[in-house]
């Protein structure tokens, strides 16, 4: 069942896989790479439906920008998987633990009688993590930027 399942996955997007294997991953490492994606995407989705019901975090979103930089960088990272290992801080500790720190932002919330002073530092530290993800995905750009300016330059 699995490999039909699979199988239908890849029909989705041929034009993808042949730009993987181009640039020499192996249907394993293919494999891999969609499975570390799927859960990046369904972790990205959780982070974006709490923020859309919560406006203390779109106000957060809206200052830092870490849910959008964190769909940009997932974007990226799909279109060059090659990226995947330079980024594997906001795939594997910094989007996990996000979505970690808007579950228990969510508990605190849920509870009537609470101390604020709780809920305020859960707020500073998802907004801090969401200037770092902001940042982490600047940073991806300007390498970007850099390596396109060193190939119009030497060639």
């Amino acid at each position: 069942m699995w490999l039909i399942h699979d199988y239908k996955r890849q029909q989705k997007h041929p034009k993808l896989l042949r730009q993987y294997r181009a640039q020499g991953l192996s249907d394993q490492d293919i494999a891999v790479f969609r499975q570390t994606m799927n859960e990046a995407k369904i972790q990205i989705k959780k982070w974006e439906n709490v923020v859309k019901t919560d406006d203390t975090l779109q106000l957060i979103e809206g200052v830092t920008g870490g849910l959008k930089s964190a769909k940009k960088l997932f974007q990226l990272i799909v279109k060059n998987p090659q990226t995947a290992l330079g980024n594997h801080e906001f795939l594997y500790k910094q989007l996990p633990t996000m979505v970690e720190l808007i579950a228990t932002y969510e508990d605190l919330s849920s509870v009537d009688k609470l101390d604020q002073s709780l809920l305020t530092e859960s707020q500073a530290v998802i907004r801090n993590l969401s200037e770092k993800i902001a940042k982490h995905y600047e940073l991806e750009l300007t390498d970007n930027l850099e390596k396109i300016k060193d190939e119009v330059e030497n060639g």
